[in-house]
């Protein structure tokens, strides 16, 4: 069974006047602690321990015990850690910690991954005496997220109202050739919802039944996304034509065919058009064989 450790201290309700600001208590009588994320690189956690809760360790470890130990914070990876019980975590690192310093900015090791602090004291022989324990707290992962979204793939039907939202009628290449080269896009990684064969797992299955002796071929085509947000009420044009914000924030889709450079001036206005931003995105494709 685990131990208990926290202590209680009563607190007395202290009047004062209605128009006099109350002072924050510098403890709440009460063993525990707290780990906040910061960013994606670091940790903040902040701990309160009481004399009775030092009192009771002493009397179960001996002061010379103690007193030859050092204060440490022991990090602990738990991610997919379905109960952590302080010896099953992914891993852990040690750094040293003054406890009455009452908090602590901690470097992260990796982001993206779930943590728990332990406050300490690591013995001269390498055990280690838990003081108190913190929440869970996971880091955000710091970087562009690898999941990718599905409902890029819809039905024929919707192809040509997405052609027109994304823009792509006045941007870059002639609409007829736009037209071809994104229809035959789209006609090649076509899925269905019920995971019925599509063009593409047909292509597929046309490949596995290549002999070997036959000559081999490889096409691949390219495409950028242009995204961003903008002050309410802002008036946003890109190469002279204006678009629609939803909830301040914009999208378009571009196809970037090989050698050829794509310039996308972006223009955002007021009403009045007295005030503008400017923002200027070139993009340049080169493709050996």
């Amino acid at each position: 069974m685990e131990k208990n450790l926290s202590s209680g201290a009563l607190v007395r309700p202290v009047h004062k006047d209605a128009n006099t600001e109350a002072d924050i208590p510098a403890g709440y009588g009460k063993t525990e602690s707290y780990l906040l994320p910061k960013d994606p690189a670091w940790l903040f956690l902040f701990w309160e321990i009481t004399t009775g809760t030092l009192d009771y360790i002493k009397s179960q470890y001996g002061q010379d015990t103690l007193q030859n130990a050092r204060t440490i914070i022991r990090l602990h990876d738990v991610t997919d850690v379905a109960f952590f019980d302080g010896n099953n975590s992914v891993f852990h690192y040690d750094m040293p910690v003054i406890f009455e310093a009452r908090s602590w900015y901690i470097n992260a090791p990796q982001s993206g991954r779930t943590y728990v602090a332990d406050l300490g004291y690591l013995t001269a022989d390498g055990r280690f005496i838990l003081v108190s324990r913190s929440n869970t707290t996971a880091l955000p992962p710091g970087r562009v997220s690898d999941i990718i979204d599905d409902k890029w793939m819809i039905v024929e039907g919707d192809f040509q109202k997405l052609l027109k939202l994304s823009g792509a009628d006045y941007i870059g290449m002639g609409a007829s050739e736009r037209l071809q080269v994104l229809g035959q896009r789209w006609k090649l990684t076509e899925l269905t919802p019920s995971g019925a064969p599509s063009s593409w797992s047909s292509f597929a299955l046309h490949l596995d039944k290549v002999q070997e002796d036959e000559d081999i071929w490889l096409k691949a085509d390219c495409e950028i996304i242009i995204y961003g947000s903008a002050s309410k009420n802002a008036i946003v044009s890109i190469n002279g034509q204006d678009i629609e914000l939803k909830e301040g924030k914009f999208s378009i889709r571009q196809h970037l065919p090989a050698g050829s450079v794509v310039d996308l001036p972006i223009h955002a206005r007021n009403a009045k058009g007295d005030k503008t931003r400017h923002i200027s995105i070139k993009a340049l494709r080169e493709q050996g064989k």
